[in-house]
């Protein structure tokens, strides 16, 4: 399913709120008031409801020993209070701090301290005296880091973690809030524990520092050119709705002026079980799972919950336009006012944005994005339980004006208006539909995340999963009439011009820095991480059984899987030959994704493989190129004609293809003005100096020599290599080889590869022997992008175990050193990594990467604290165990089945392995030490010369501070690109 609103996950911490129990000793909940079973075969549920309220869906999934669980709040930040907004996604951060027993050392002595932060806060919030606010920011400050001498940081991710959990996160959304985490299936009764107490009386301990880890969430959406865009649009839209008057993180004003009482009051109003749900899939048993749910969550206490006053929303009359500016690529957005879902033409409103654009196939990529008309183009809904609206975009060529784009998507709205379309595409849209619904099922996540769907839009999960037969049922007259009726000239066109963007100005604070003791443990984490369920038994990837290979041809293999779950199937072959083996195959081979045959043309092969439900793609890198077909088993067969057709006899569009070329010069030009693409292009630089992605490209003249007949040669080349064949489905193994045979027929094959695959080596560009060395690139922006990178020697299979361990140790979720000591201790950052990656193939060379991103007057602050981190990290017993007990239960209950079982099995090929190395693994793991940690690190990481670079804002960044970190070498953009 497509999505285009502005990503809203986030992780936000005092005050003992009013608990959701109460104070009796838990104890069984009487039986539950209702229970049903969901009928449809695709989906088993079995649902029930709690006498408090709870609703309860549990869906069992044997295939690995693992379950997926979500909590689900029926409220997000449409109900933030108006003076208050971002407190929604502020308490989501909380929930992730502790209780009055979780997370602390004494609470009666660190409550004393919480209770004046409060009213501290409190007097913040009332006072209009700047002056006044800031001593008491001070105040505030003196008290956190006193009260910070009782706190445990990350404590419940140091469970979780101990416990084998994955994924740990949770975010925030406009109309709900959901915590989720992925559990090994012994580990249930500890998770229901641990979760009872999460949300029984939770602590908003940390909450100052926790609130500059949300001013830098903040700064990330300031950054951001598409959330400014989207913003504007939506306040036009909605001009008395929270859905356009706020936002999910809230304003800066507010951000920096909370209210924990009101914070406390959300809490109070909305997390109650009357309105929540627990949503678990996996590896359950459901009798037990059942009992265990009653027993934690059964005495949760009922409250009423506020209902919600919808603003009235005066209907758009004409269109409205709204413009900003940001330098770079410019942006057309146009939204049309439509329904909530739940509405009766919600479903064929649904229809008509899919026939406008269903990804691979729709009026706008066919008429518009395959003909290069635009850059780039699209649509999607924002469907919502008050409002509803239609959203579509374009990104215009260069010379060509915002209206001009706006009017090109006009014209494929009235194509749908008058009916301009066949009808056989809304039974191909059905389809889609369907073969989507059948992937997004194989997961425990996709089943979760379609059962909260469920509750939250209040509609059963026969509704949800019957969505592909209703929409076979809707007329294209239908469609028709809905589009007159709501794509009329009532809309908001958003413009985002190539200008000059003028940056919010945040200050930072000035914060003493927290006494935190990650190496304590309270009495309910021992209690919890000392039950010790029967483990759960590995299983490994067995070479014989899990999956076959034959030779296909000389030097040719063929490698398939069983797919037990459904009829769909995912074949690929793949080449190892690129762009680096021959300058500009990819530039022309990534045209047979809008390629013609000699017997149809380009629009005829997109509809004749959507009509089939089949996806299909063409992707080409520095050193592969592959065709990967995804779809149904009863379509393999005329899928691999075409697709065949298309690799072999492709008819590429000379106009289009001159136009594509104009378009990736465009494309060049705004890659100097765009923040992200910088930062990359600078790591790049500093990484393989002239063999930069960036700067070892074609030229634009010699792209420019480039044409539609230039496919020919380079299919020649490709007929020349070798490849591989993977196939995973239900088909016999016999039938797909000879459908292969018969259908895909390459000839003079030479072994071993023309050009070998060779990495490039990473080069450090002027890099001498200083301990430290940065390279700074100037670029106006809130937030300051800190790269690490240290070289590593080519990689050696045999470390892989040591290289997971520095990773989980130092980067593994909340509980790790990089979290703990950058965002929790000291609040420089929301986002910060440290990570020991491994070459992908034998002679591929490792190498150490970090990363923090901090607002620009955090910079020097932040990249002296990456500097200790890296050359004296903490050497702690509570981190080193944590860690070891996390990989053990993730070797476990990691189970590779057919979806991943290929891909891993190449993986490991190509590091030199003959077998799954995890067993192997497994076993050394309880050997390892702390001091054979450190004795790694050390030898990788901090004996070593460190790399960075900064993109940032120098009129920010004090850069003579700077310079007593290292030597500093300011990089022009200039020198990062070949044009």
């Amino acid at each position: 399913m497509k999505h285009l609103l502005p990503s809203l996950l986030a992780t936000s911490l005092f005050l003992t709120a009013a608990p959701l129990l109460s104070s009796a000793p838990a104890q069984a909940a009487p039986a539950a008031a209702s229970t049903t079973k969901t009928p449809a075969a695709s989906l088993p549920v079995e649902q029930f409801t709690l006498p408090n309220g709870l609703k309860v869906y549990l869906s069992r999934n044997p295939a690995k020993p693992r379950f997926y669980a979500q909590v689900v709040i029926n409220a997000g930040s449409k109900q933030d209070p108006a003076d208050a907004t971002g407190i929604a996604h502020y308490l989501e951060h909380m929930l992730f701090k502790g209780s009055d027993e979780m997370g602390t050392q004494n609470f009666a002595k660190e409550k004393a301290l919480l209770d004046k932060i409060t009213a501290l806060y409190e007097q913040h919030f009332q006072s209009k005296d700047p002056a006044q606010r800031k001593e008491l920011l001070k105040q505030i400050n003196v008290l956190t880091v006193e009260a910070s001498q009782y706190a445990i940081p990350g404590e419940l991710d140091s469970i979780y973690a101990r416990l084998g959990a994955e994924g740990l996160n949770a975010y925030t959304s406009n109309e709900e809030t959901v915590y989720l985490v992925d559990m090994p299936s012994n580990r249930l009764e500890q998770w229901a524990k641990v979760e009872s107490e999460r949300f029984k009386d939770p602590v908003f301990r940390l909450f100052q520092s926790e609130l500059e880890t949300v001013y830098e969430e903040k700064n990330i959406s300031m950054d951001d050119k598409d959330d400014l865009l989207w913003e504007a649009v939506a306040a036009q839209l909605y001009k008395k709705h929270p859905y356009g008057q706020q936002t999910t993180l809230g304003t800066v004003e507010h951000l920096k002026n909370p209210s924990l009482q009101k914070m406390y009051a959300f809490y109070h109003q909305y997390y109650v079980p009357n309105n929540m749900a627990l949503v678990i899939s996996g590896d359950i048993d459901l009798a037990a799972t059942r009992k265990l749910v009653e027993k934690y969550f059964g005495v949760w206490q009922k409250r009423p919950v506020p209902p919600f006053e919808v603003a009235k929303e005066t209907p758009l009359r004409q269109r409205e336009q709204i413009d900003v500016n940001y330098k770079g690529e410019e942006k057309v957005m146009l939204a049309f006012p439509t329904v909530a879902y739940g509405h009766p033409d919600h479903d064929t409103l649904t229809l008509i944005d899919m026939l406008l654009d269903s990804g691979d196939f729709g009026l706008i990529k066919l008429n518009l994005v395959q003909t290069q008309q635009l850059r780039a183009a699209g649509s999607s809904p924002w469907s919502n339980r008050d409002y509803g609206s239609e959203h579509l975009y374009a990104i215009p060529r260069e010379g060509q004006s915002l209206a001009e784009a706006e009017k090109l998507l006009l014209q494929e709205l009235e194509k749908v208006k008058q009916g301009k379309f066949d009808e056989k595409h809304l039974q191909g849209i059905a389809l889609d539909y369907e073969i989507s619904l059948k992937r997004r099922l194989e997961s425990n996540q996709g089943r979760a995340a379609l059962i909260s769907e469920s509750f939250l839009k209040g509609q059963s999960l026969e509704y949800l999963l019957s969505a592909p037969a209703r929409f076979k049922k809707i007329s294209k007259a239908q469609v028709v009439a809905a589009a007159q009726k709501y794509f009329g000239n009532h809309y908001v066109a958003g413009y985002r011009h190539d200008k000059e963007y003028s940056f919010p100005k945040i200050e930072k604070p000035e914060l003493g820095k927290m006494s935190l003791s990650p190496n304590q443990r309270s009495a309910f984490a021992q209690a919890v991480e000392n039950v010790n369920p029967a483990p759960i038994q590995p299983r490994w990837v067995d070479y014989n059984k899990d999956f076959k290979i034959s030779a296909f041809a000389p030097g040719v293999l063929f490698h398939t899987a069983v797919n037990p779950n459904n009829d769909l199937f995912d074949f690929t072959v793949s080449y190892d030959y690129g762009d680096k083996h021959q300058p500009g195959f990819c530039t022309v081979m990534d045209d047979l994704n809008f390629a013609g045959t000699g017997k149809d043309k380009a629009a005829d092969v997109a509809r004749r493989f959507f009509e089939m439900g089949v996806k299909a793609s063409f992707s080409c890198g520095d050193y592969g190129f592959l065709m990967r077909l995804q779809g149904l088993d009863s379509q393999f067969e005329p899928a691999l004609k075409l697709g065949e057709a298309v690799l072999w006899n492709a008819q590429l569009d000379e106009e289009r293809f001159q136009a594509k070329l104009q378009n990736l010069l465009s494309d060049r030009a705004d890659e100097k003005k765009d923040p992200k693409t910088l930062r990359q292009a600078l790591r790049n630089y500093i990484r393989y100096g002239e063999k930069s992605g960036f700067i070892d490209r074609p030229s634009a003249a010699e792209l420019k020599k480039l044409n539609s007949l230039s496919y020919s040669s380079f299919r020649d080349q490709l007929r020349k290599q070798n490849f591989k064949l993977y196939y995973t489905g239900q088909l016999p193994r016999d039938q797909v080889e000879k459908l292969l045979h018969a259908h895909h027929q390459p000839t003079q094959i030479t072994v071993p590869l023309l050009n070998p695959r060779q990495a490039p080596e990473l080069a450090l560009l002027n890099r001498n022997s200083q301990a430290v060395k940065i390279y700074f690139l100037d670029n106006p922006s809130v937030q300051s992008q800190i790269d690490l990178v240290i070289p590593g020697q080519s990689v050696k299979p045999e470390e892989m175990l040591l290289n997971s361990f520095y990773n989980e140790y130092m980067d593994g979720g909340m509980g790790a050193v990089m979290f703990q000591e950058v965002r929790e201790a000291r609040a420089l950052a929301y986002s910060t990594w440290s990570y020991y990656l491994q070459g992908s193939r034998l002679g591929d060379q490792d190498q150490m990467m970090g990363y923090i991103g901090t607002q620009a007057d955090k910079t020097v602050e932040a990249l002296k604290l990456f500097v200790t981190l890296m050359k004296s990290p903490p050497k702690s017993a509570s981190h080193f165990e944590r860690a070891m007990r996390a990989l053990e239960n993730r070797y476990r209950s990691e189970v590779i089945d057919y979806t991943g079982v290929l891909g891993r099995f190449q993986y490991w090929s190509d590091l030199g392995l003959d077998k799954d190395p995890r067993p192997e693994e497994f076993s050394r793991l309880p050997k390892l030490t702390l001091d054979q940690l450190f004795d790694y690190l050390n030898q990788k990481v901090a004996s070593q010369p460190l790399t960075f670079t900064v993109v940032g804002d120098k009129t920010k960044i004090d850069l003579k501070a700077l310079q007593t970190l290292g030597e500093v070498e300011e990089i022009k953009v200039e020198s990062l690109f070949k044009d």
